[in-house]
């Protein structure tokens, strides 16, 4: 890739790569949760997942690695991990079939004289032709849907603001926290996965512009950005209709009561489906890269990291392009294909509070001349609360699972782990 991305590209593919679908789809089950509160419930789940990806964001202020998660946990735990952690990404490109089935649920919904099937995998396949250009294409596509769908997102904010029902915000009415504590905690956790994607931004580490200025940075400004927007479309999506017309309901149901037919059916495409598409499309090299970076230093076979002459990876593309097809092909369930590698994902977090521990020591003279460089002290009370915080995401979304997607977890965290360091007695480290 001759010309490296910079920071509103970086900006620009994070914040279409996170506001997914889930923002979309996700409210109703919150609001059926906690009520009135969801707009708060989503503050504080977006202010614990940017706890969360701190030290991240401290780690490529310092270092440059290839992989973002791999990188560092490589780096900074061993390089033992290195097998089982490329696994674990191969296993997740399988995660690019949400975006791919939730857009031929949306399609067939609101298109239903097409093939929605046949129309969605040419959609996949058209931004995976463009990713096969390099990721300046990749990200002059983001460039322009994504400030289109923030812009359909703060419309529809707007008008539920101005609809917005008497009584709303009356703290001490039964609505507001309808489930009590338990009930807005469970929403915090699971609107916590609408915010997750900010830290796949060290992916591109070592192909960005100023990458311990621009990487962390980034992070940073997209974590504000999808703050602003999540909590003013969770306020939004309970302000207007009675909560039993929100709950359970996506926030399709409210932009309908407010908006004219021909308004309404711009926002269903620049809001819901356009947020697919931003994910869709920087999902394929958020995916690619920490899988690639392990087969650079031979853990997976290397031709998973075989380039073109616009520098794409084309392989794994065309790889990443297949995996997120089945779905839609077999009409695999969305909850199906995100639990599958929970376990493994439960273990990586693990894996990165621990590197991040190591990280001062392993980066001293780095992490010194950081310009995010803090106490040690504090640093370690970030890292401890970090922890904390990730236990009990970790708990709480385990303990979701059906007994079979756990015992579907369990084999396979153990059969990564087996292949994985038995993999690496045959890797030479350098």
């Amino acid at each position: 890739m001759k010309n490296k991305l910079d920071l509103k590209q970086l900006v620009w593919i994070g914040t279409g790569h996170v506001i997914g679908a889930g923002v979309v789809s996700i409210v109703g089950s919150a609001i059926a949760s906690t009520g009135y509160s969801v707009w708060l419930a989503f503050l504080i789940a977006c202010i614990l997942s940017f706890i969360r990806i701190l030290p991240v964001i401290f780690f490529t202020s310092a270092v440059t690695v290839d992989g973002g998660y791999y990188g560092m946990i490589t780096r900074c735990s061993g390089m033992k991990y290195g097998g089982l952690i490329s696994l674990s990404s191969i296993l997740n490109w399988s995660a690019r079939g949400t975006a791919v089935l939730a857009l031929s649920q949306y399609i067939s919904e609101f298109l239903p004289f097409i093939n929605s099937k046949a129309f969605t995998i040419m959609l996949w396949g058209f931004f995976c032709i463009a990713n096969l250009f390099g990721l300046n294409v990749m990200s002059k596509i983001q460039s322009i849907a994504t400030p289109i769908l923030l812009i359909s997102l703060t419309i529809f904010s707007i008008l539920g603001i101005v609809n917005m029902q008497s009584g709303y915000l009356d703290f001490s009415s039964n609505y507001m926290f309808r489930g009590g504590k338990s009930g807005f905690f469970t929403a915090v956790v699971l609107l916590s996965y609408s915010c997750d994607g900010v830290a796949s931004l060290s992916n591109y580490s070592t192909q960005c512009k100023n990458s311990k200025k621009t990487v962390p940075l980034s992070m940073i400004i997209v974590s504000i950005i999808i703050t602003f927007i999540y909590v003013a479309v969770g306020f939004a999506s309970a302000a207007v209709l009675p909560l039993n017309e929100t709950a359970n309901n996506t926030l399709i149901i409210t932009a309908k009561s407010i908006m004219t037919p021909f308004v309404f059916n711009l926002f269903v495409i620049f809001g819901p489906i356009f947020a697919l598409l931003t994910t869709m499309n920087a999902g394929i090299m958020n995916s690619a890269l920490p899988a690639i970076a392990g087969a650079k230093e031979g853990w997976l076979p290397k031709f998973i990291s075989s380039q073109n002459r616009y520098g794409a990876y084309h392989i794994s593309i065309i790889i990443i392009f297949i995996i997120g097809s089945l779905p839609v092909i077999f009409n695999f369930s969305i909850s199906q294909i995100a639990s599958i590698t929970m376990a493994l994902g439960a273990l990586s977090a693990i894996l990165m509070i621990i590197s991040s521990v190591n990280f001062p020591f392993v980066f001293k003279s780095e992490w010194q001349k950081s310009w995010l460089n803090i106490p040690t002290p504090f640093y370690f009370l970030i890292i401890f609360i970090c922890a904390i915080i990730e236990l009990f995401v970790v708990i709480k979304s385990l303990c979701e699972l059906t007994i079979t997607m756990r015992i579907i977890n369990i084999l396979v965290l153990i059969v990564c782990s087996i292949l994985g360091f038995k993999k690496s007695k045959s890797i030479n480290y350098k």
